[in-house]
């Protein structure tokens, strides 16, 4: 088994599988936009592979380069830790997780974010090896393994209630992150999904940590929101959709207009 360190140096002319949006139908889709991990890789951005039949890599960036909602001065931001092969042990995720670990033990220490379910499915892999559930938002949990416990606290830069998203106060605003060209498409696919559906629809691309930070959205890099409330950060189809906005309690989001609404 040999561990691989990519960064813009070391990666030459192949791609790399966005594997969070993997379809075995059209691969060639589900690779992550070159210009996009170039830029990444600028950043700080590190993948580590493992040589296996399939994909086993993680990927981790300065925390202050994370495009996710979090504060996190001097640690290590895991993005993703992905292994497709049988590892029923984890002993691939433990190797590639420890080599993360050395390679940034001079750092504050290491932060993931996980979905819940996620989490649920995971987390005594990652509580048996020191990391500790820090701090929720909706829908997401935060995971920290200090290697100095004299440093900076880690957390989300702002509850979800408090933010909201001003770039179309009467419509769907969807922001994202030009990832790959799945996202790009499924993205234009929503976007006419919901104007069959009678609303404005507004695309706002995200171009730095920063912008993602604040954007709203949990995920950073894609969020769906209407009037200005987040709705989701996934991309959704026409009966996930039809289904979120059916399921939405209008009363709840507009208490400023809930005689209107009963009426």
């Amino acid at each position: 088994m040999t561990l691989i360190k990519l960064n813009a140096n070391t990666i030459g002319q192949g791609t790399l599988p966005c594997v969070d949006l993997k379809n075995p139908n059209s691969p060639e889709l589900f690779t992550y936009n070159r210009d996009w991990l170039m830029d990444r890789f600028e950043e700080g951005m590190v993948m580590i592979n493992i040589d296996t039949a399939k994909e086993a890599f993680i990927e981790y960036v300065p925390a202050e380069q994370a495009w996710k909602p979090i504060y996190a001065p001097g640690f290590t931001f895991i993005n993703h830790v992905i292994v497709e092969e049988e590892d029923p042990q984890k002993w691939l995720r433990s190797e590639l997780l420890q080599k993360a670990e050395t390679n940034n033990s001079k750092s504050n220490g290491m932060v993931i974010v996980l979905e819940n379910q996620d989490f649920d499915r995971d987390r005594d892999f990652y509580l048996q090896r020191g990391y500790l559930e820090h701090a929720h938002i909706p829908g997401f949990t935060m995971l920290v393994k200090k290697f100095r416990l004299e440093g900076p606290v880690p957390s989300f830069t702002l509850p979800l209630a408090e933010k909201t998203n001003p770039l179309n106060p009467h419509g769907i605003t969807i922001t994202y992150a030009d990832q790959s060209a799945f996202v790009n498409y499924y993205i234009h696919e929503m976007k006419i999904i919901f104007e069959d559906m009678g609303f404005d629809v507004i695309l706002h691309k995200v171009h730095t940590p920063e912008e993602a930070r604040e954007s709203g959205s949990p995920y950073g890099t894609f969020g769906v929101f209407m009037d200005g409330h987040f709705l989701t950060h996934k991309l959704l189809n026409r009966q996930c959709i039809e289904e979120l906005i059916g399921s939405l309690d209008l009363n709840e989001m507009y208490p400023e207009l809930k005689y209107l609404i009963a009426g």
